[in-house]
C-alpha cells in the first residue's frame, strides 16, 4: 500500500486535527494529563468513520469499568502493596480472558477495562489521597479525546464502510463462483495454486464481515437497514465453503472410479455452467428444477437396474450438492436486489453467536501469561522501590492483553518494541530541542504538526500500523506533557527504562507460556471438533439429538474449518495435514442424523439396528482426539457395508428406504473415500 493514498493523508490530517482539538480543550480545562487525550484520538481513530465512533464507545466503557474496579479495591488494598499488585493482576487476567471469549470487536470493552486499571491504579499508588482524581481525570480526557476524534472524523469528509461491507459480502461470493466454476470444469489433478487461496480467504470472510457489521451499525438508519440484508447474506454464504469442498469430492471419486456420467447428468452440467456464467435470479428456479428432475431420473435408473447403486448415489449426491449452491446463490442474489432498495422492509437473520468454538484452555493460558506478566513487573517495582517504576507492570498488562489473541505473538511483539524505541527517540528530539522553543500553544501545534502527521500516515498504512500505534501509546507518555510542561530529560529516561522492563517481563513470559504455533491451536481446534461429533453421535445413537442440535453442530463446525483453514496453510504440520480440517466430519455428523435420527422408526419397523455401528464409530472417534493419524478400523467398515447391504436389498422393494441409504452411504464415504461398493457375498459371510 503506498504512503499517500487518498484515504490516509485525509486520516492523519482529520487524526491531527482532532488531537489538536482534544489537547487544546484539555489545557484550557486544565486536566491534569493532556497526554491522555492526545493518545486517545490516535489509538481511537480509524479509516472510517464507524469505526471510529464504535472504537470510541467501546474504549470509553473499558476505562469506565476500569475506574470503578480501582475506586472499589483501593481503600481496602493500597496499604498493602502485594495485595494491591495481587487484585489488579487479577482482575487484568479476568478481563483478558473475557475480552478472548467474545472474539467480536466488542471485546475491546474488556480488554480494555483490565489494562485501564492498571495504568490508573499503579502510578497512582505514590499520591494514594488523589486516586480519585486520577480516575476521574482519565475517564475526563478519555470522554474528552473520543468525542473530539467521533465529531472530527464523522463530520469533516466522513468515509463510510457501507461499500466495504457490499463489496466484501459481493467477493465473497464472487470467489465462490470463481471455485466452483475450477472445480467443474479443471480435472481434479489439475487444480490452479489460486485454488487453496481462493479457499483460505473464504474462511477468512465471515470474521471480517461480521467485524464490519459490528461497526457499520454506528452509521445510523441507512446502515442498519443495510445490516438486516447483509446478515441474512452472510448466514447463507458460511455454507458454501463445505458445499464447494463436497463437489469437489464427489468429482474426485467419480473420476478415481472413472464412472462416467448419464447423458441426463451431462446435460444438466452443461445447464449447470451456463447457469453459473450468467448468475441470473431469473434462473435459479428453473436451475433448481432440472436439478431435481436429473436426480428422480437418476432415482429411476437405478430402480430399474440401469444404474448400480453406488453409481447412483455418487451422482445424486453430486447433484444435490450442485443444488445446494443453486440455493445458497439464489438466496444470495434475491438479497443483493433488496439491497438496492433500502427501503425495504427486512428482518435481521442473526447467526447464533452461542454457537462460536471457545478454546478455554488457550483463553486461560492467555490469562495466566497477562496476570504473571504483571505481577512479575509489579513485584519489581516493589522490591526495587523505584518511584518511576510504576510504568513496568502497567506497559506488562498492555503488552500481555494486546498480543494475546495471536497464535505467536513474539514477532508482533518485536515490531511493538521497534515502535518504543522510535518513540523514544523521537521524544527525546522534542524535549531537548523543540518543545523548550515553545512557548505559546500556537508554537506547539507547529513542532508537532509535521510529527503528528506523520504518524498518522504510518497508522493508515496497514503494514506499519502495530509500529504507529506503539509509538502513539508511548511519545505522549515520554514527553510528560502535563499542564505545567518543564522538559524533563531524567524523567523521560525513568519513563522509558520502567516500560522496557514491563515489555521485556512481558515478552519473556509470552515466549514461555503462550508462544503456540498454529498449528498447534489448530489441532487442538481439531480435537474439540471431534469431541463434539462424538456427543453428537452418542446423542444420535440414544434418540437425544434434534434439528436445532444438528444445526448447531453444523455452525459449529464450520467455525472450527475457519479457524483452522488459514492455520494449516501457514504451518502444515504432519498431523494436522493428516488430521483434515473438519469439513468431512461436518459433513459425518450430518449424515449420522440425517441418516438415523430422520428415519429411526423407518428403520426399527425394518429391525434393521445400527448400534453395533454407531459403537465402531464412536471407539474411532476416540482412538482419532488421542492420535490425529488414526484411520477408521475394519469393524467400522464392516458394520457399515453391512448395513448398506441390508438397506440396498430393502430399498429396492420400498422406495421410502432410500433416502436413510443415501445417507449411510455418505458416512461410509467420508470414512472410507477409497472403498467401492461392497459385494454382496460380504453379507452372507458376515451373517455366518
Amino acid at each position: 500500500m503506498k504512503w499517500f493514498t487518498r484515504n490516509a493523508v485525509l486520516f492523519s490530517a482529520k487524526t491531527c486535527l482532532a488531537a489538536f482539538l482534544a489537547l487544546y480543550i484539555s489545557l484550557e480545562l486544565n486536566f491534569e494529563k493532556p497526554a491522555w487525550s492526545l493518545t486517545t484520538v490516535f489509538v481511537a481513530s480509524q479509516l472510517y468513520s464507524a469505526a471510529t465512533i464504535s472504537k470510541s464507545i467501546f474504549r470509553l466503557l473499558g476505562t469506565v469499568l476500569g475506574g470503578l474496579f480501582i475506586f472499589l479495591i483501593y481503600p481496602e488494598t493500597v496499604q498493602y502493596p502485594l495485595l494491591f499488585s495481587l487484585c489488579v493482576s487479577l482482575w487484568v487476567a479476568i478481563c483478558l480472558y473475557l475480552s478472548l471469549h467474545d472474539r467480536t470487536p466488542k471485546s475491546y470493552i474488556f480488554m480494555l477495562a483490565g489494562y485501564s486499571a492498571a495504568i490508573m491504579g499503579f502510578p497512582g499508588v505514590v499520591s494514594p489521597l488523589s486516586i480519585s482524581d486520577i480516575v476521574i481525570s482519565r475517564i475526563e480526557e478519555i470522554t474528552l479525546a473520543i468525542i473530539c476524534s467521533s465529531l472530527v472524523h464523522q463530520l469533516i469528509l466522513p468515509v463510510s464502510m457501507r461499500s466495504l461491507l457490499e463489496q466484501s459480502v459481493s467477493v465473497w461470493y464472487l470467489n465462490a463462483q470463481k471455485l466452483c466454476h475450477e472445480l467443474i470444469t479443471v480435472r481434479p489433478k489439475d487444480k490452479s495454486l489460486a485454488r487453496e487461496d481462493i479457499l483460505i480467504q473464504m474462511a477468512n470472510y465471515p470474521a471480517n464481515v461480521e467485524t464490519l457489521i459490528v461497526h457499520c451499525v454506528y452509521e445510523g438508519d441507512a446502515a442498519r437497514k443495510l445490516i438486516r440484508l447483509v446478515s441474512v447474506q452472510y448466514h447463507h454464504l458460511s455454507y458454501l465453503i463445505p458445499t464447494l469442498t463436497a463437489i469437489e469430492a464427489r468429482l474426485s471419486i467419480l473420476a478415481e472410479q472413472q464412472i462416467l456420467f448419464p447423458e441426463e447428468v451431462t446435460d444438466v452440467f452443461a445447464h449447470f455452467i451456463s447457469w453459473l456464467n450468467r448468475g441470473e435470479i431469473t434462473e435459479t428456479a428453473e436451475m433448481q428444477q432440472q436439478l431435481a428432475v436429473t436426480q428422480t431420473l437418476l432415482k429411476w435408473r437405478w430402480q430399474n437396474g440401469v444404474l448400480a447403486t453406488e453409481e447412483s448415489i455418487l451422482l445424486m449426491g453430486l447433484l444435490e450438492r450442485l443444488a445446494d449452491f443453486v440455493r445458497i446463490a439464489g438466496a444470495y442474489q434475491s438479497v443483493s436486489v433488496l439491497v438496492s432498495d433500502l427501503s425495504g422492509d427486512t428482518s435481521l437473520a442473526r447467526a447464533s453467536r452461542a454457537e462460536r468454538h471457545i478454546d478455554n484452555g488457550l483463553l486461560l493460558l492467555s490469562a495466566a501469561t497477562a496476570f504473571l506478566a504483571t505481577f512479575i513487573s509489579s513485584l519489581f517495582w516493589i522490591g526495587s522501590g523505584w518511584a518511576d517504576g510504576a510504568t513496568a507492570p502497567m506497559m506488562a498488562a498492555i503488552v500481555a492483553s494486546f498480543f494475546a489473541s495471536m497464535d505467536t505473538p513474539l514477532v508482533p511483539m518485536k515490531r511493538f518494541i521497534k515502535g518504543v524505541f522510535i518513540a523514544l527517540a523521537i521524544s527525546l528530539f522534542y524535549v531537548a530541542f523543540l518543545i523548550p522553543q515553545a512557548t505559546t500553544f500556537e508554537a506547539l501545534l507547529l513542532i508537532l504538526t509535521p510529527g503528528l502527521l506523520l504518524l498518522g500516515l504510518v497508522i493508515a498504512r496497514p503494514s506499519t500500523n502495530l509500529i504507529g500505534i506503539s509509538v502513539a501509546t508511548q511519545i505522549p507518555a515520554f514527553l510528560g506533557m502535563t499542564h505545567h510542561f518543564t522538559p524533563n530529560l531524567t524523567g523521560l529516561i525513568n519513563t522509558a527504562v520502567s516500560s522496557m522492563v514491563g515489555i521485556i517481563v512481558a515478552v519473556t513470559i509470552t515466549a514461555l507460556i503462550r508462544n503456540k504455533r498454529p498449528s498447534w491451536t489448530a489441532k487442538r481446534t481439531l480435537r474439540k471438533g471431534l469431541r463434539d461429533l462424538l456427543r453428537l453421535v452418542k446423542e444420535i445413537e440414544r434418540n437425544g439429538s434434534s434439528l436445532l442440535g444438528r444445526q448447531h453442530f453444523v455452525v459449529r463446525m464450520l467455525d472450527r474449518v475457519n479457524i483452522i483453514l488459514p492455520r494449516m496453510r501457514l504451518d502444515p504440520h504432519p498431523d494436522l495435514v493428516s488430521g483434515g480440517n473438519l469439513l468431512t466430519e461436518a459433513w459425518l455428523g450430518a449424515n449420522c442424523y440425517d441418516y438415523y435420527a430422520r428415519h429411526r422408526d423407518l428403520l426399527e419397523s425394518y429391525h434393521l439396528d445400527s448400534g453395533q455401528m454407531f459403537h465402531e464409530l464412536g471407539l474411532f472417534l476416540k482412538r482419532r482426539m488421542k492420535s490425529l493419524q488414526t484411520q477408521p478400523h475394519q469393524h467400522l467398515l464392516e458394520e457399515l457395508d453391512l448395513l448398506l447391504l441390508r438397506l440396498e436389498a430393502l430399498a429396492v422393494k420400498d422406495e421410502a428406504l432410500f433416502a436413510p441409504l443415501f445417507y449411510l452411504f455418505n458416512v461410509r464415504l467420508s470414512l472410507f473415500p477409497g472403498q467401492r461398493w461392497p459385494d454382496s457375498a460380504l453379507l452372507k459371510t458376515l451373517r455366518r
